[in-house]
């Protein structure tokens, strides 16, 4: 049986008058190039789904100069299939306060923005009451903890726009204009909210900073595997009997055990057909190759990657046609429509894949679906036209005798 592992352990973490903040302090005593290095020792990746190395992108802000830096806590959690930052935001909420105020110490940033989904109505009451209750215990304002460091968060509701879990797009938001991306260069660590350095970090990155902060990197480093440092919360949902957020140690547990030790299995006994393991915007894994271990290394074998966390779990029972179609769909209507290969690529994608109610699915149509793909990810600017392609073109590739034959597309 597979065992959870926790790292972002303890009791809910609400109360301010219950919690002394012992990673910031930790914080204040290092300064901000011992902290760096102890974020990059500690291995931690990205945990919005790019999985670029924390530590890294902490010492980019770090460096740059500006008379005003700002940090951004990404709790835009848009993704289909994930919800564990949703978790963090109600069960560890001062956990992640934390981690933007270690963060904002770090760069040396005065103000920072949580921009979370706009549907989260409960956490957005969580977290003005929590930054109301910071304010009034010192914990944010001026010379926090009798420091020297003055900081204060601003908490900016999105509007259930998709491409803002994309950072430039976040930023446009943020600023007042319509939530599209931006070209990179400039990225936004050098160049980004109102032209300023700016660093923007996933809710769990910014969680486990904190963790690691108090805990230190060693142990977190010492979980996982060589390649995949400490923990993931799993969003688990689909055809299983118990979906859920887990945290799981990277590298001791195969997809299988997952699906079977934490949720349950597949609901009634059905057969697994494939699932998506990290979010929508990863390749799908077929169920012949569920033994694939969870971690950044072995779901990159395995074809796909961890993403973002979101692990859901598709039976025989559903049609192929039906998730293709509301996949297609879905990708059509959240693109922001400002470069040509998203706006157009994933139009056509869906305008194929409906017309094969009456045309039927050929290998022509399969071909030009794939090519359209290809060009989004070669061509697009942002995260969702790259990666928009990559769920329906595994599963064309994956299942296409079965398509063809079945005839089974809308």
């Amino acid at each position: 049986m597979l065992q959870e592992r926790k790292f972002l352990k303890g009791p809910e973490l609400r109360d301010i008058d219950d919690y002394d903040f012992p990673g910031f302090q930790k914080a204040l005593e290092m300064g901000p190039e011992a902290i760096v290095e102890e974020i990059s020792k500690s291995g931690l990746l990205g945990r919005g789904g790019a999985g670029f190395p924390t530590g890294k992108k902490w010492e980019l802000a770090y460096q740059e100069e500006g008379e005003n830096k700002y940090i951004i806590c990404n709790a835009d959690e848009g993704e289909p299939g994930t919800f564990k930052d949703r978790y963090l935001l109600d069960e560890r909420t001062l956990k992640v306060l934390e981690g933007i105020m270690i963060g904002a110490y770090t760069i040396d940033a005065d103000t920072g923005y949580i921009y979370i989904r706009g549907e989260y109505s409960r956490q957005i009451e969580i977290l003005e009451e929590t930054l109301q209750k910071a304010r009034k215990a010192g914990i944010l304002g001026e010379d926090i903890l009798g420091s020297n460091f003055s900081f204060d968060i601003k908490l900016v509701r999105g509007a259930g726009c998709y491409v803002c879990g994309d950072e430039t797009s976040l930023l446009n938001s943020l600023e007042g204009m319509r939530g599209s991306s931006r070209s990179k260069p400039p990225y936004p660590i050098s160049k980004g909210l109102y032209g300023c350095p700016t660093l923007v970090n996933n809710v769990e990155s910014l969680a486990c900073s904190a963790e690691i902060l108090n805990q230190g990197a060693e142990k977190f480093a010492s979980m996982g595997t060589e390649e995949s440092s400490g923990t993931k919360l799993v969003s688990l949902s689909g055809d299983i009997n118990f979906p859920g957020v887990y945290e799981v140690e990277f590298g001791s547990a195969s997809l299988q055990e997952i699906i079977e030790d934490l949720g349950g299995g597949s609901q009634q006994g059905q057969e697994i057909k494939f699932i998506i393991p990290g979010g929508l915007s990863t390749p799908i894994v077929p169920s012949d190759n569920l033994q694939a271990e969870y971690s950044y290394e072995g779901l990159q074998q395995a074809g796909s990657s961890v993403g973002s966390g979101g692990m859901m779990v598709i039976s025989t029972a559903q049609e192929l046609s039906d998730i293709l179609t509301r996949i297609a769909r879905f990708y059509m209507d959240e693109s922001c429509g400002t470069c040509l290969p998203c706006r157009e690529g994933n139009k056509q994608i869906y305008r194929i894949i409906s017309e094969a109610k009456y045309a039927g699915l050929t290998v022509d149509r399969l071909n030009l679906i794939q090519d359209i793909g290809d060009t989004m990810q070669e061509a697009a600017r942002c995260g969702l036209g790259r990666s928009a392609q990559l769920p329906i073109g595994t599963i064309l590739s994956e299942y296409k005798e079965e398509l063809i034959e079945g005839g089974n597309l809308p």
